[in-house]
């Protein structure tokens, strides 16, 4: 936890985007860890295919869930 990394956005859902950081290692950053800026519509913020730099947030090695951040540290 507390790891920065880079990945690709691979989907996009209402509750916020899947990031690729590994191959076959996908985590979800969700609505209110988008950083410190409003987004009116996700969309408008990120793409499926943009690279973007994200934060550890949580690992749930049980349930494989990867949880992430774009909030400034």
């Amino acid at each position: 936890m507390g790891r920065t990394l880079r990945g690709r956005v691979t989907k996009v859902v209402p509750f916020g985007f899947f990031v690729q950081v590994a191959d076959g290692v996908e985590g979800l950053v969700p609505l209110r860890d988008l950083g410190s800026v409003p987004v009116a519509a996700l969309e408008d913020f990120v793409q499926i295919g943009d690279k973007v730099s994200v934060t550890v947030m949580s690992v749930d090695r049980d349930r494989r869930r990867l949880t992430l951040s774009q909030r400034p540290a």
